[in-house]
């Protein structure tokens, strides 16, 4: 979702720039940096940025604040760990609002929205199928790609709604009628779309996965 600056009071932009101020900080702490200084992980890395920035900038929209678009970052997330997935979430949204025009006071809910809701549900459901589920191939690529994808892109749009619905810029009716039934078709595009990926990457390019652990999910199964 692409969030106009003109649709949000002030208050609530620079308290989501605040907010994302703090998430950056918090994933510069203990950032593996020395992972930069690998050139196949800096190419792969902002290669997936560029992906990104790709699919956030394709999309079709009900409303110029309502955009449907594929998100992917369950797919960083996995690949590259939730502090890396957080940095390129602000990448490709700085990269958004310079390719559509847009206002930078928006830079730090549409980061939030779109970016950060699904690292945060990727990376519970990842912790949460290491604690609790059998450690194989199947459940990694089912719950972590296809299940966490779903949800993430879904849990964001909703998100966005709420924020609309707070701003007064819509109303609960209207996305009802005209928002809420894209709600399924969503989940199953990114669940697809992400799924298919991780399967592709953790059978053809597993050390791309940082998440993936070939004596976690592979050996004596």
């Amino acid at each position: 979702m692409d969030f106009p600056a003109s649709l949000f009071p002030p208050f609530m932009l620079w308290s989501a720039n605040g907010l994302m101020s703090l998430v950056v900080l918090a994933a510069l702490w203990r950032l593996p940096l020395a992972r930069l200084w690998n050139n196949e992980f800096t190419h792969v890395y902002f290669a997936a940025c560029v992906v990104l920035l790709l699919l956030w900038n394709t999309g079709v929209g009900v409303l110029p604040a309502l955009n449907f678009h594929l998100l992917g970052m369950t797919v960083v997330t996995l690949m590259f760990g939730w502090r890396y997935a957080v940095l390129a979430a602000l990448i490709v949204t700085a990269g958004t609002i310079v390719n559509q025009h847009g206002h930078w006071s928006a830079i730090g809910l549409n980061a939030l929205v779109s970016g950060c809701v699904p690292v945060l549900v990727t990376e519970l459901m990842l912790r949460l199928a290491r604690r609790r589920l059998p450690h194989n191939f199947f459940v990694y690529v089912y719950v972590n790609g296809f299940l966490a994808a779903g949800l993430s892109t879904v849990l964001a749009s909703l998100t966005g709604a709420l924020l609309m619905l707070l701003a007064d810029s819509t109303s609960a009716a209207w996305l009802s009628y005209q928002y809420f039934p894209y709600f399924p078709l969503l989940f199953f595009a990114e669940a697809l779309i992400n799924g298919l990926i991780m399967t592709g990457l953790v059978a053809m390019r597993p050390g791309w996965v940082a998440s993936f652990d070939d004596a976690l999910y592979l050996n004596g199964k």
